[in-house]
């Protein structure tokens, strides 16, 4: 034992020693394995604790944490989300590998979007049917697909959403958990929808916002407006309404309040970015909306944007030619810019055979699954779907095996003699 160590700590009862480290945070508890094989040996038993890591998770990385759970590869412990969401800010120093999978052969597969689903499974929104992959192996699961020909689908544990070309907007419990309640329900003239949690919110023809509760599928017009509603947001548990006039309203349990302009005078994509609507506006109308406003757009993929994926501190951003752009913290002065800030990562997923006829290649859907010292981004697309695999290698000693990847760059070797 080091002779600067305290001699009751070294006296001290395991289970103690244990309690007391349940109070540090994670770089604290991650120096105290670098002080004596007794601590390295506490620190590592703690590793295995979910409860603990869950708890880290949830404090540093509190937008994601839930989702990357549940999406991330199956059987990863908690300590392994929290190792590799701290991972991202060196994505550019990660090794790479390039996959696809879900291949279009004819108009009928296209695709539109997909979903990743709990225990590696991911459903693809094709034209014709909704068909499941295992995402490791990315061969077809046993599930059995969905056939229809359908506009938007969404899906989590216990239900699927699925609206059609005929804006009529399904809502589905895939488990009968109370016989006395439907099991499905169908809207008509519906125009868009979000799934959050246990709720669904839905918008008519007519511009009226509804909330479809799952557990029971009971419904309740919430509010109705004269501005034609754009899009959905949901942030800080709130549902947010984006409106063709440029405003923006909270639902805050009894009536939409009205919470900003998107004006001349204000950094669009910022507001867009704070209120959850990134993920949701139509690109070509905020386009019009930069143009009426005399704003400047970029030449290149920020000037056709199809799709952007914001996730903790990361944002993807997808054009309509097939580019894909990584970034990590687009801030300029503390608000969002992904106009004067660089890319971490830059791909085109355009085929040799496309550029002759200038043919476009929508960048629809990116997410993300996390896996052990790695993330797994997939980038769909009408006529397949990508697989960037990064993975993160340090040389791993007996102290930095379970550093987070910023203080495994900069601590040089760190070794633990036996008996130190």
């Amino acid at each position: 034992m080091k002779e600067d160590i305290p001699y009751y700590l070294s006296v001290l009862p395991t289970e103690i020693v244990l309690y007391i480290f349940t109070y540090l945070t994670a770089k604290e508890l991650i120096k105290c394995r670098q002080v004596c094989i007794r601590f390295k040996q506490i620190v590592d038993e703690l590793t295995r604790s979910d409860a603990l890591w869950r708890e880290y998770c949830k404090k540093n990385y509190p937008t994601i944490y839930k989702i990357a759970r549940y999406k991330s590869k199956p059987d990863l412990l908690w300590y392994n989300i929290f190792k590799s969401l701290t991972l991202w800010p060196k994505l550019a120093d990660a090794k790479e590998d390039w996959d696809e999978f879900a291949s279009a052969s004819s108009v009928n597969e296209e695709i539109s979007n997909f979903q990743i689903l709990r225990d590696g499974v991911i459903g693809v929104h094709k034209r014709e049917a909704i068909i499941y992959y295992d995402i490791e192996s990315l061969e077809r699961a046993k599930r059995e697909a969905i056939t229809g020909d359908y506009l938007k689908y969404k899906e989590n544990d216990d239900t699927i959403v699925i609206l059609s070309y005929h804006l009529q907007l399904f809502v589905i419990h895939k488990n009968i958990q109370n016989p006395r309640f439907e099991t499905n329900v169908t809207f008509d003239n519906i125009k868009t929808f979000i799934l959050e949690g246990e709720e669904v919110y839905y918008v008519t023809l007519n511009d009226d916002i509804y909330v479809c509760r799952l557990k029971n599928l009971s419904t309740e017009l919430l509010e109705h407006t004269d501005e034609g509603i754009m899009s959905l947001g949901y942030c800080h548990n709130r549902l947010r309404v984006l409106t063709l006039q440029r405003h923006i309203y909270t639902y805050n349990g009894k009536n939409l309040v009205f919470t900003c302009l998107l004006g001349p005078d204000k950094n669009l994509l910022n507001l867009l970015y704070k209120y959850s609507f990134l993920d949701t506006v139509d690109w070509k109308i905020y386009n019009q909306w930069m143009y009426v406003l005399n704003r400047y757009i970029p030449e290149g993929p920020l000037r056709d944007i199809i799709t952007v994926r914001v996730y903790g501190e990361v944002v993807f951003v997808g054009s309509n030619w097939g580019v894909l752009r990584i970034y990590y913290s687009p801030f300029t002065g503390g608000e969002f810019d992904l106009y004067n800030s660089e890319p971490i990562k830059q791909y085109n997923f355009t085929e040799r055979s496309d550029c002759p006829v200038l043919s476009m290649c929508p960048i629809v859907q990116i997410d993300v699954s996390e896996s052990e010292d790695g993330h797994m981004v997939i980038v769909a697309m009408p006529k397949k779907i990508a697989v960037l695999r990064f993975t993160h290698n340090f040389k791993r000693t007996a102290s930095v095996a379970m550093l987070p990847y910023e203080n495994a760059q900069t601590t040089k070797a760190l070794k633990i003699e036996d008996g130190a």
